[in-house]
């Protein structure tokens, strides 16, 4: 089944580079969302894109397993190529990459996803998320500690766990689904689904018939909300599309399997008649134990999965504690801005930064304007960028210079934006960053 495509990309309003890269081509759609300050960022995403490229004229495969093995391979690929470059330069150290990829075969598409960049489902209407995001913030979610409508809003919702460069072994999260013709698909970085919100994602999709026109639209309304990270951005429509709204109702999957939800959340899932087939699926046990063992097996059983969760929740945490300081941002220390390791705020009552080093800069000479966003922390690229950010804190939102150069300044309470900069490429591109 062929799927007519629209793609787009853009810096943001806040941003001096874009560090995203996409891919639309053959059978292959991706984004990803690189980090690691300077150029380091566009160069894990732009690897990811180039080796996930060698999958563009594979196939058939014989099977969905076959095919979703070829995607799985590629990515994993894809994360040993970036640490071979962070290691081989030392510019590049500590660089890394989300990654949400689909690979279409007939009227399958094969999901593979890591990092928070998000895969959605437009159905008969409704917008179903077909990923969940692999956040600290989500982990809470998914342990009970943080209500679902509050991971939206959380200041802390883009501390990732999962990102491809981290770790030698990345976990990959992959699924299958069956589409349908009429079927609207988007894959998009954080820098839409993190200030658009579901509703207005949904109302776009709906009523934009072209996918191209759909694609802008929706970087628009990221710029539209103050654009603070690059955003990238793909529509991919089944033949047949439909843009109306149509009522629904339980929307199950085919097979009994409850998919990822809506607004990233697996409870509420929304998904049609989507058969999703993972790892595992359709195997049957070949015998079962005694009853004399079964017992003892059950107690080995529950030990080994207790074991297995500390594990994995020992690896969430040294993972996230590597990316979480490896990230700058700057915010007030007492009376002075000053720029910080790690990210602003707390989750669940702990800390996640460290004092780098206070400026000259006092309180008093920052505009109110600007110093509400400074109370909340301003993220920045690296530790250069940071100390950019601090010297031009008397400013309201006018942008920071080059090093070396003054600061520019408004008078206060003035905010100026530029409007919304939307770069469109051909389905048959892949940008880097």
């Amino acid at each position: 089944m062929g799927l007519r495509r629209g793609a787009a990309t853009d810096r943001g309003r806040m941003r001096e580079g874009n560090e995203d890269s996409y891919l639309a081509a053959g059978p292959l759609a991706a984004v990803a969302d690189g980090m690691g300050g300077h150029r380091a960022g566009e160069v894990a995403s732009a690897t990811a894109m180039d080796q996930l490229s060698t999958l563009r004229d594979g196939g058939p495969w014989k099977d969905d397993r076959a095919a979703g093995e070829a995607l799985k391979r590629a990515v994993a690929e894809a994360n040993r190529r970036i640490r071979e470059l962070a290691a081989g330069d030392k510019a590049l150290e500590g660089m890394g990459t989300t990654l949400t990829a689909l690979l279409e075969d007939g009227d399958s598409v094969h999901l593979a996803h890591v990092g928070d960049s998000r895969a959605y489902l437009l159905r008969h209407g409704e917008l179903s998320g077909l990923t969940e995001d692999h956040t600290l913030v989500q982990e809470l979610v998914r342990q009970g500690r943080l209500r679902p409508e509050d991971a939206e809003r959380h200041p802390q919702r883009s501390i990732i766990t999962r990102a491809l460069g981290v770790d030698s072994d990345v976990e990959i999260d992959t699924a299958t689904y069956k589409i349908v013709p009429g079927d609207r698909l988007l894959l998009c970085t954080d820098g839409l689904s993190g200030v658009v919100d579901h509703t207005r994602i949904r109302n776009v999709l709906l009523r934009t018939p072209d996918p191209q026109q759909a694609a802008d639209k929706l970087v628009a309304l990221a710029n539209e909300a103050g654009g603070p990270d690059n955003i990238t951005v793909i529509v991919l429509d089944a033949e047949g599309v439909t843009t109306a709204a149509e009522p629904t109702g339980d929307l199950a999957a085919e097979d009994g399997e409850a998919g990822p939800g809506s607004d990233n959340d697996p409870d509420d899932a929304m998904v049609t008649g989507l058969q999703r087939v993972g790892p595992g699926a359709g195997r049957r046990a070949r015998g079962e134990p005694g009853r004399a063992g079964r017992p003892r097996r059950r107690r080995v059983r529950r030990v080994l999965t207790v074991l297995l969760v500390v594990a994995a929740l020992a690896g969430i945490v040294v993972a996230g504690r590597a990316l979480v300081f490896s990230r700058y941002w700057v915010g007030f220390h007492g009376d002075r801005v000053a720029v910080f390791r790690g990210v602003p705020g707390e989750v669940a009552g702990i800390g996640f930064s460290r004092l780098v080093a206070d400026t000259e800069v006092t309180r008093a000479q920052v505009p109110p304007a600007r110093a509400s966003d400074l109370e909340a922390g301003v993220a920045a690229k690296d530790r250069a960028d940071a100390f950019r950010i601090a010297r031009c804190a008397p400013a309201v939102y006018t942008g920071c210079p080059a090093d070396g150069a003054a600061p520019t300044t408004t008078t206060v309470g003035v905010t100026t934006t530029a409007g919304p900069s939307t770069t469109t490429a051909p389905p048959t591109t892949t940008p880097a960053g």
